[in-house]
């Protein structure tokens, strides 16, 4: 029964994964001709999609963790983790110097970007995420009880609320303002009698506070009930798309397939997409100019939709490929490899 219990929690977990990844993909595209409407969707994005993302993150690792050497454990995360964004840093820096002559580079970079990667993400600001959460992992199994975890959780908390700047290099002010929504995540898991509550309310009543508490959030300027309500939103943003996510894979076969799909592909979406997108960008600046420059509401939209679609469908596309034909490039990309199917036969042939 745990197990089964488990199992649709995950299911549910899955999809969330796949919504934050479209809500990232989303907001990394804001282009300077983009109108009122999607520049505030945009910003309301930007309140809990990667504290989401941080939150998954916890609660998957609390949910499936099991007893490991630590050395062991940190060696397998920077495989997973700080290998592909040491060799997606080398592929976006490589791209960018060879191409900002000849198209539109946005963040352009120098060749000494190459030796500065290991401690800042210098390739794509995107990058902080896996940088932080590699971090993350080098501290929570130092907690792995539940009152550790509860100790973990209350110094997550004064990190983030202490006026205190921290440095941005190996994107330590980045992991001092989302350990506290990692560690969330795994309390969220470990505090069953907490999350049987959340999941009884309804998804229609977060969206009502989390519109609430925005708004009170744009009309205070206190530092410290801001950073509070930042809290707030996010968290009730967290848990709105989980519950909805809930009734996604209770209600909508058709809907729960794609973005289980998409869920399977999230972590080779995050490392391309703004590569793809930028290319897309470029091209479309380079070859219609006056379309992408227009304040036209439908040819925003329609160009929105290409480069958006493509930021998804092209790297689920390289990881079909990569994981089928290349070992070292799923390694490099942190993609299990997936045997050919002659290949298979010919290793169980007797």
């Amino acid at each position: 029964m745990k197990n089964n219990m488990l199992s649709t929690r995950m299911i549910s977990i899955d999809i969330a994964r796949a919504i934050c990844i479209i809500l990232v993909v989303i907001g990394h595209y804001i282009p300077n001709n983009s109108p009122n409407w999607y520049v505030t969707m945009h910003d309301v994005i930007y309140t809990f999609h990667m504290p989401l993302f941080m939150f998954v993150s916890g609660f998957v690792y609390w949910a499936t963790r099991k007893p490991v050497k630590y050395n062991d454990f940190v060696w397998k995360k920077f495989q997973r983790l700080m290998i592909p964004y040491f060799f997606v840093s080398v592929i976006v820096i490589v791209l960018k110097l060879f191409t900002e002559s000849k198209l539109l580079v946005e963040d352009p970079v120098e060749i000494s970007d190459l030796y500065r990667m290991f401690y800042l993400p210098v390739a794509g600001d995107f990058l902080w995420f896996v940088f932080a959460l590699f971090l993350m992992f080098l501290i929570i199994p130092l907690f792995n009880t539940r009152k550790r975890l509860s100790v973990l959780l209350l110094l997550s908390l004064f990190l983030y609320l202490v006026p205190v700047t921290f440095p941005v290099i190996f994107c330590l002010a980045k992991f001092k303002i989302n350990l506290l929504y990692f560690v969330l995540g795994c309390a969220f898991f470990e505090w069953s009698n907490v999350r049987q509550f959340l999941d009884k309310t309804h998804f229609l009543v977060l969206l009502c506070f989390f519109i609430g508490i925005y708004l009170l959030k744009t009309y205070i300027e206190v530092l410290i009930i801001t950073n509070i309500l930042a809290i707030c939103i996010a968290f009730v943003g967290i848990i709105f798309i989980i519950n909805l996510s809930k009734q996604i894979e209770l209600t909508t076969v058709s809907v729960k397939k794609i973005l289980a799909a998409i869920s399977e592909y999230s972590y080779t979406i995050y490392l391309f997409h703004t590569t793809v997108e930028g290319f897309a960008k470029a091209i479309l600046a380079k070859f219609f100019y006056k379309l992408t420059e227009t304040n036209n509401q439908l040819v925003f939209i329609c160009t929105a939709l290409i480069v958006i679609l493509l930021g998804l469908i092209a790297p689920v596309i390289l990881h079909k490929i990569t994981v089928s034909h290349s070992r070292l490039f799923s390694y490099l990309i942190g993609a299990k490899f997936n045997k050919p199917e002659i290949e298979k036969m010919r290793n169980d042939s007797p």
